[in-house]
């Protein structure tokens, strides 16, 4: 984990609320028009429940920028809303958020080092887990609330992964023991995702260099987020190679990546390869 600030507030930004595709949605639809307002404003005009203390507004507001949607501002109580460059995407090809591919990045996002949540962003990079090994649910919650030095309500976080959670579909993580990261395989169509994603985290991570070796890329937990072991990392970077997006030294121990393409130019064909 990076040196962010915690709180209780910002650990538990959610409340006990976790995402809802219909609310996420109407924050999409507002931010096009970089509404302003208040969030009972904002309630009034989704239909999003909200009240003086709690409600679900804030929440899905911070859910959509942690999933990289969209950014915000707060001045004095109203909240002006914006879509970011993958949210202008995501809403123009599929802003109710039917697609694997849009939950899959809202996904890998939430759990992003830098600017993801701190309870999604700790299971890849604070619990020492591998690949399908499964740890204990009072072993996760210790391990929480020894890092935040808060109490954490990690009810919204298994939600969103179970049953018909925004993330379930994926099937990367399982809190029906405990917490298991599941491993998983690349897809084809999924292809501009693995390589945007990759260029974002390696901008945030290793800005100043068009090279970087497979520990580091290992080191920012790219492959993590999507499941993916050692060979079917290097499997999905070999078909990045072959649409000339990466080219692969594999002369070298460890093998390096030298990058071809940037985020911003992959960002507008997240959807290309889908049927």
């Amino acid at each position: 984990m990076n040196d962010r600030t915690y709180s209780y507030d910002s650990v538990n930004f959610h409340k006990t609320f976790s995402p809802q595709d219909s609310y996420i949605t109407k924050i999409l639809e507002l931010a096009k028009d970089n509404y302003t307002g208040t969030k009972e404003e904002i309630s009034e005009e989704t239909g999003i429940p909200t009240g003086k203390i709690s409600g679900k507004v804030v929440p899905h507001i911070l859910y959509a920028q942690y999933m990289g949607l969209t950014k915000f501002t707060l001045l004095k109580g109203k909240y002006t809303l914006e879509l970011t460059d993958l949210g202008k995407t995501v809403f123009k090809n599929d802003k109710y958020l039917f697609e694997d591919i849009s939950r899959l990045i809202c996904h890998y996002n939430i759990c992003e080092d830098v600017d993801g949540a701190f309870l999604w962003s700790f299971i890849y990079n604070g619990l020492p887990l591998m690949l399908n090994e499964t740890m204990s649910e009072e072993t996760m919650k210790k391990k929480y609330n020894d890092f935040f030095m808060v109490k954490t309500d990690l009810g919204a976080l298994k939600k969103s992964y179970s049953a018909d959670g925004f993330f379930a579909i994926l099937e990367l993580l399982d809190f029906s023991e405990g917490i298991r990261i599941n491993s998983s395989y690349y897809k084809d169509e999924r292809l501009y995702v693995y390589a945007y994603t990759l260029f974002s985290t390696w901008d945030k991570k290793y800005s100043k260099t068009q090279e970087v070796t497979a520990d580091q890329i290992i080191g920012m937990k790219w492959n993590k987020r999507f499941g993916f072991d050692d060979d079917e990392m290097l499997y999905a970077l070999e078909q990045m190679e072959e649409k000339q997006l990466i080219r692969l030294n594999k002369q070298l121990a460890p093998y390096t990546v030298i990058r071809n393409a940037d985020a911003v130019d992959l960002c507008p064909r997240l959807y290309e390869l889908l049927n």
